[in-house]
């Protein structure tokens, strides 16, 4: 059965499979093609070739700058998680929130965009809370930052970032609830929560800190024993630029 392959203006490729010889569709080289469809019919629509991909991962301010061969860019934003409670005597605590994720793509992108990559929230020392994350924020979108963990043992941990703004968003995984008992023995802490991209601190053994999350993870809880809770990961901005 022919597969014929039409452009707009009504030229075309016909493909025979009856045929014995062979048929090759060449394709622009300049950049990608696209095949799409309505579902009666197909049509091959062209779109830029990927020409860089630019990467913030520290938390801080700046403003990226549209170089001159860029026309469409994909942006991809992680907000900071929170910080991991620190401990009691007698409890285990909670993991802080993963940072939210928001993405957008911009067919036509502006000149330049100031951005803010959120940072990760600092863990609690021994009997404190941890702090929450902070927002990442670009060209109109922004991954909210994860809660912090708090000092109680059991229930929930701090709350995952809500994100707004974007085409895709998804809001960042809840941390986890430590562990009590009236004797402290060998009670952990809570997991970090995972962003998008992963990185949850683990959760503090017994007599044990919290761990630091990373891309926007949560820290994890400290165990039992006063112990600190982990940091929570720095946001993180991805700038995918197509020509």
């Amino acid at each position: 059965m022919p597969i014929t392959i039409q452009n707009t203006s009504g030229g075309g490729v016909t493909l025979d499979s009856t045929t014995s010889s062979n048929e090759t569709l060449s394709l622009p080289t300049g950049g990608g093609t696209l095949l799409t469809t309505t579902g009666s019919g197909a049509s091959l629509t062209s779109v830029g070739r990927l020409l860089r991909i630019t990467y913030y991962t520290s938390a801080g301010s700046g403003t990226w700058t549209k170089p001159s061969d860029t026309v469409s860019v994909l942006i991809k934003t992680v907000a900071g998680g929170g910080g991991g409670g620190g401990s009691n005597q007698n409890e285990g605590v909670k993991g802080g929130g993963a940072g939210g994720t928001a993405e957008i793509y911009i067919s036509a992108a502006a000149s330049s965009y100031a951005y803010v990559v959120g940072a990760g929230g600092s863990g609690g020392s021994a009997s404190s809370a941890g702090s929450s994350g902070s927002a990442t924020t670009i060209a109109g979108i922004s991954g909210g930052g994860g809660g912090g963990g708090a000092t109680a043992g059991g229930g929930s941990g701090g709350a995952g970032g809500t994100p707004s703004g974007g085409g895709v968003n998804i809001k960042g995984g809840g941390g986890g609830s430590g562990g009590y008992n009236s004797t402290a023995q060998h009670v952990g802490g809570g997991v970090g929560g995972s962003s998008s991209l992963g990185g949850g601190g683990s959760a503090g053994a017994y007599q044990s800190i919290g761990q630091a999350g990373s891309f926007g993870g949560g820290g994890g809880g400290a165990g039992a024993a006063s112990k600190a809770g982990g940091a929570g990961g720095a946001g993180y901005i991805e700038i995918q630029e197509y020509s």
